[in-house]
């Protein structure tokens, strides 16, 4: 009986490891779709803080569309340039960490902060403070280039660094 039990117990187990060998076998791995990509998003973000707007020419679609707030988004490489520059004027120290990544087919969505002092002329006269401020962005990829940007960021704080306050509208006169 013993070897009649010890008989079976070697049968389960050896049918256990062939089982778990063929359902292991044939999950299908998911591709890593940061192999691709992370290397563009990374360079995206070296030319947020670098300001060398030509390197966008090999990792972005001419036909690139950023949403974002008034002032920063951009219809075309150009215009997307001409933000970029922008900016860097305004804060030649940008620091961007990239903070987190998700990678997915043809897609990236990230969360950064931004460091940088407010030493440049831009829109607005400089006023020498320094700001820390988050965002979100999501970018689509199409044949290998970036596509379109969806870019959110935290404004509010990043305005009350620079000195602005919100202030309530003005009461209507009756």
């Amino acid at each position: 009986m013993r070897h009649l039990i010890s008989v079976i117990v070697k049968i389960s187990s050896l049918f256990l490891i062939m089982l778990m060998a063929i359902t292991s076998g044939c999950q299908k791995q998911q591709p890593d779709y940061s192999k691709e990509l992370k290397p563009l998003v990374d360079k995206y973000n070296e030319v947020w803080q670098t300001g060398n707007v030509a390197d966008l020419d090999a990792i972005m679609d001419a036909n690139f569309i950023r949403h974002s707030d008034p002032g920063t988004s951009a219809d075309g490489l150009f215009n997307l340039k001409k933000v970029i520059n922008e900016f860097k004027t305004a804060y030649p120290d940008i620091k961007l960490v990239s903070e987190e990544e998700i990678y997915s087919e043809n897609r990236f969505a990230g969360r950064w902060t931004i460091t940088a002092t407010n030493t440049g002329p831009g829109a607005m006269s400089s006023t020498g403070k320094s700001v820390k401020f988050w965002g979100i962005n999501i970018i689509h990829f199409q044949n290998g280039k970036m596509v379109e940007e969806w870019d959110a960021s935290d404004t509010q704080p990043f305005l009350e660094q620079l000195g602005f306050a919100i202030m309530p509208p003005a009461a209507e006169k009756k």
